[in-house]
């Protein structure tokens, strides 16, 4: 894998896929970062603060045979003040019958119970057993500088380990999962009595990575140390976050393809399994909720709603009218 890869990785886990929010430590994942918590404003004040609140993200409205959803793009992490989200996403979600996410990050036994199944070694196995010698030095190391402790990590498979270093990063460049918009968005919809759905469940996304062989979970590993030695990763971390509080798709479309081109070959996987056919899934998914009348509103990683092979391009080839509502 390339450096142009870890800067697709950097988009995966922002954008991509939420169970990143369960790392750097086998413990209990996050609780949402709820709305500001401070003595009630009155109805004049929030909606004040609502319409103050500038664009995050990507919204679109589809709707077919009268029926319509809400496709909202998330990141992954985040900071305090990215919140509140505008006025717009809040009535989207308070007119909606329901909010559908990637996975349910709050539900902590599953959580945890996916993380023992797919993220950890069969015991007696080490990750350090695993590593040729040079390779365990500059692991060593790395955690060092993200102030990772080197035992918390040893029952890790190298593919998590790989992902821990990576959130590790980004934690240290000030972005916290506990700032996840989904995860506001998860307490707003509770605060609003709206359910919370899965559109995959960790499981799924945990398979996503553990399916790789074990010789491309080292490649993975290694290439991971390799970026992080480079030094670029706050710099790309930052341009993805950028983009996502300008709403800006075609940026992110541009950082997405840009990787994609400058690793043809591990890049069609990532492309391939990480986002087209998730793509896919999930737009089955919302469309049998829409036709047996439900108003999803479904916030997922915000680089499943760009391009061709995202969810609005998807809706749009099936018939759909799509109103993008941040243009």
């Amino acid at each position: 894998m390339t450096h142009a890869l870890h800067r697709l990785l950097i988009l995966f886990l922002l954008a991509g896929c939420q169970f990143a929010g369960a790392e750097p430590a086998l413990d209990a994942p996050p609780s949402p970062a709820p709305p500001p918590a401070h003595a009630a404003p009155s109805p004049d004040a929030m909606r004040q603060v609502l319409q103050a609140a500038p664009p995050r993200g990507l919204l679109y409205q589809i709707s077919k045979h009268g029926k319509t959803a809400y496709l909202f793009g998330t990141l992954h992490v985040g900071k305090p003040g990215f919140f509140p989200l505008d006025m717009t996403t809040t009535q989207a979600l308070a007119r909606s019958s329901e909010l559908a996410v990637e996975l349910d990050a709050t539900q902590t036994d599953a959580m945890l119970a996916a993380l023992q199944r797919y993220a950890v070694l069969p015991k007696p196995q080490t990750l350090e057993a695993l590593l040729p010698p040079a390779l365990g030095k500059r692991l060593r190391t790395q955690l060092g500088v993200l102030g990772i402790p080197w035992a918390s990590i040893q029952n890790r498979k190298p593919w998590m380990a790989a992902l821990s270093l990576t959130m590790g990063a980004y934690q240290q460049s000030g972005y916290g999962v506990e700032y996840a918009s989904d995860l506001y968005l998860t307490a707003l919809a509770r605060g609003l009595d709206k359910p919370i759905t899965e559109l995959e469940g960790i499981d799924y996304q945990f398979q996503l990575f553990d399916s790789l062989p074990p010789g491309d979970q080292l490649v993975f590993l290694e290439e991971t140390l390799r970026y992080l030695e480079q030094g670029n990763m706050p710099a790309d971390i930052q341009s993805i976050v950028e983009a996502w509080l300008d709403g800006d798709a075609e940026a992110l479309h541009r950082l997405m393809r840009k990787s994609l081109r400058d690793s043809p070959q591990t890049g069609r996987w990532m492309k391939q399994k990480l986002f087209t056919e998730r793509n896919l899934r999930m737009a089955k998914t919302i469309d049998h909720k829409l036709a047996s009348g439900h108003t999803p509103f479904v916030a997922v990683g915000t680089l499943h709603l760009v391009g061709k092979d995202g969810l609005p391009a998807l809706f749009k080839k099936g018939g759909y009218r799509v109103v993008n509502l941040y243009p």
